[in-house]
């Protein structure tokens, strides 16, 4: 088994469960596993697909973004991941996708409306941000640096016109925080459509 195999299992795990389920379609998407004790992160290279991942689409990069291991180009939203885990020590896994319902919800809302039950107990607060044409940059990882300052127990947050970003100390946990804000976002657009009064 290559080095950190359990992590790229895990990982490649909650990738194609995502997949499978329509939370991330084509080769969008990006999710990452902090190495314990250490500055270094394994994350998606740029381009690789979660429904076809492979050990070598998984890439470990420090914490100033360079490349450690691996012959791919790291996710371009490196930045990000890194402004979590710093904000963020409890943090060691990130899951993030572009995943339609929880798109849609934030172009209305600066929070995910909590109608679904099981979002409230088992997520909670979920924010929205806009950035306006910003992304996957240092002003991005700034305003994700500050957004965890002002909520720091939140365990996902929604990044306008470009989806979830679910946080946790398990990637396999941190994709089902996902489906659980992508469920709800859909019952929220729903329960709209049904009630619009």
């Amino acid at each position: 088994m290559s080095e950190y195999g359990y992590l790229k299992d895990e990982m490649k795990k909650a990738a194609k469960r995502a997949y499978d389920i329509s939370l991330q379609s084509g080769d969008g998407g990006n999710l990452s596993v902090r190495i314990d004790g250490k500055e270094l992160i394994l994350i998606k290279a740029s381009g690789a697909s979660f429904g076809h991942l492979e050990d070598d689409d998984i890439v470990l990069v420090d914490f100033n973004g360079t490349l450690v291991s691996g012959d791919k180009k790291p996710s371009r939203e490196i930045l990000t991941h890194i402004a979590i885990y710093t904000q963020r020590k409890d943090v060691t896994a990130i899951f993030h996708s572009h995943s339609p319902w929880s798109v849609s919800i934030a172009q209305s809302s600066e929070i995910l409306p909590t109608i679904s039950l099981p979002l409230e107990m088992k997520v909670g607060r979920v924010p929205v941000f806009n950035i306006g044409a910003s992304h996957a940059d240092e002003e991005v990882a700034a305003t994700v640096k500050e957004l965890l300052k002002d909520n720091p127990l939140i365990k996902a947050f929604i990044q306008k016109r470009h989806g979830i970003f679910s946080l946790s100390s398990d990637i396999v946990k941190a994709e089902h925080t996902a489906e659980l804000i992508e469920e709800a976002a859909q019952i929220a657009l729903l329960s709209k459509i049904s009630s619009p009064n």
